[in-house]
């Protein structure tokens, strides 16, 4: 069994922005007493903490915001990374262009946009909408990397401010500096920690091209998932 757990966050350890089902409690804090463990995620810290239960806080790692922001199993800050002027000032300019394109009706304006500081996010339908809506909206990520495609032009001149944009949740658009993503960082991690690679493995429902999981596929070894039942089916039967 693996030494080092690495975790995607929404869908792979619990629903969308959601806390941890009961019933996968104790699963996870075996682990987490009996391995290391890592979630790694596009939300920020709190939001990390708010979905999983507060009695396992100081049991793992977090590298939120992709990685750019990553922290210690007592909550001290390893590295955290801000992104610059420029850099969102280009991010909102290609946002604005989706949402005119797009003009969905939404809930509320206000919950589409998330500056996180290392990264912003951009859910086409809102943050905070109903947990079925969001899942029965862009399952496959389908809608959201065919924008990315159509849009392959603004895409490259976010690439010239240093903004990079990955699928990320259920209905997002993450956007964070350019190269930093979930592989970078869990690499830079494991290096800072004197960890083997083999010794490693991570697991999320986005392993799939355009993902915001790939890039960690070459990093560490990786465990593909379709939802959070899954997750616990596969750790359900290393842990007997």
């Amino acid at each position: 069994m693996p030494k080092h757990f690495f975790f995607d966050l929404d869908k792979t350890l619990t629903p969308s922005r959601s806390m941890m089902l009961d019933q996968h409690r104790a699963i996870f804090e075996r682990l987490c007493k009996e391995r290391d463990v890592v979630v790694v995620s596009g939300a920020e810290v709190r939001q990390i903490h708010a979905q999983l239960p507060l009695s396992l806080n100081g049991l793992y790692y977090v590298l939120a915001q992709n990685g750019n922001h990553a922290v210690e199993k007592n909550g001290s800050a390893i590295w955290k990374e801000e992104l610059g002027v420029a850099q969102k000032n280009a991010i909102l300019t290609f946002i604005e262009k989706i949402k005119n394109e797009l003009n969905l009706r939404v809930k509320a304006e206000s919950d589409l946009i998330e500056d996180r500081g290392s990264q912003i996010s951009y859910s086409l339908i809102g943050h905070h909408e109903d947990l079925e809506k969001k899942n029965a909206f862009d399952p496959e990520a389908t809608l959201r990397l065919n924008i990315l495609k159509r849009h392959s032009t603004d895409v490259e001149k976010l690439k010239e401010n240093n903004v990079e944009v990955k699928t990320g949740g259920t209905t997002t658009l993450d956007f964070f500096s350019w190269g930093k993503n979930k592989g970078f960082n869990i690499a830079r991690f494991i290096e800072k920690y004197g960890w083997k690679k083999d010794d490693c493995i991570y697991v999320g429902d986005a392993l799939f091209p355009g993902g915001n999981d790939e890039t960690v596929i070459g990093i560490i070894p990786t465990k593909p998932v379709k939802d959070f039942r899954e997750t616990y089916e596969y750790l359900s039967s290393i842990l007997r």
